[in-house]
């Protein structure tokens, strides 16, 4: 049975990665993974320049609150994406991750050996795929299996 490993993280290209999905998926026959991974709270801050020429992060203070609507708002994107694949007779799990997103989309490709994975490209331009790297670009060169991007 094909499976499909399909990254989604709640921007405006996830949906069209659903609509990809459900175009290439054979209803009945295809086992969908979707897998959304939430980066540690601590990693929206960017380190910081001392005066020293050292690079520090600061730390973050986790409030509950804050992380517990983040998980509810990462479920919410998750199910709706289900209960679209589920509508269309595509089998299909969720699973949310916490961790850097690109290493860990590797990591469970590298577990449920789907037969190609799926997920978004946001289209950075030169300067800001230089800068911020780019997690599609680092996904087509680090999974262990065929790599399909969708803008």
């Amino acid at each position: 049975m094909p499976s499909f490993l399909v990254a989604i993280d709640g921007s405006s290209v996830h949906q069209k990665v659903i609509d990809k999905v459900i175009e290439l998926a054979t209803p009945g026959k295809t086992y969908v993974i979707l897998l959304t991974v939430m980066e540690p709270l601590e990693s929206y801050l960017p380190p910081v320049l001392l005066p020293t020429g050292d690079w520090v992060s600061l730390p973050l203070p986790v409030h509950e609150e804050t992380e517990k609507k983040l998980r509810e708002s990462v479920s919410l994107v998750l199910k709706q994406a289900s209960d679209r694949l589920a509508s269309h007779n595509i089998a299909n799990e969720t699973r949310m991750e916490t961790g850097s997103p690109r290493e860990v989309i590797c990591r469970v490709a590298g577990e449920v050996k789907p037969t190609v994975l799926i997920l978004g490209s946001r289209g950075l331009g030169s300067i800001e795929r230089l800068m911020l790297g780019s997690v599609s670009d680092y996904v087509v060169h680090h999974a262990p299996c065929p790599v399909l991007i969708v803008r």
